[in-house]
């Protein structure tokens, strides 16, 4: 039963650590397209004006947009392992009353 809790809980903290990676990846996805775009456009011929600070806006834009879901991402994963901690203690006390001879609810 302790390898089951144990298991259980590594599996949270695995899968809090596979959505963090996600979203890291997917931040980084998001930040290199707006780059290679704000590239794109600079390379035109159009005028920089324009063109420079529309790069400038849709770079922010990616940033902020990867700065929340890394955030939401690293919510996610605290709450996987938050709830790993709550389940692990409650196993944990109910192999105690077991072990004791209590009633088990």
């Amino acid at each position: 039963m302790t390898t089951d809790i144990t298991g259980g809980v590594q599996a949270m903290e695995t899968e809090a650590a596979r959505v963090l990676d996600e979203a890291r990846a997917k931040a980084g996805d998001i930040v290199q397209k707006a780059r290679e775009e704000s590239r794109k456009m600079a390379d035109a011929e159009l005028p920089l004006d324009d063109v420079k600070a529309e790069c400038t806006g849709i770079v922010e834009e990616a940033s902020r947009k990867a700065e929340r879901e890394v955030k939401e991402a690293e919510k996610r994963a605290a709450d996987i392992k938050s709830s790993a901690g709550k389940k692990a203690d409650q196993y944990a006390k109910m192999m105690v009353s077991i072990v004791i001879g209590e009633k088990a609810e």
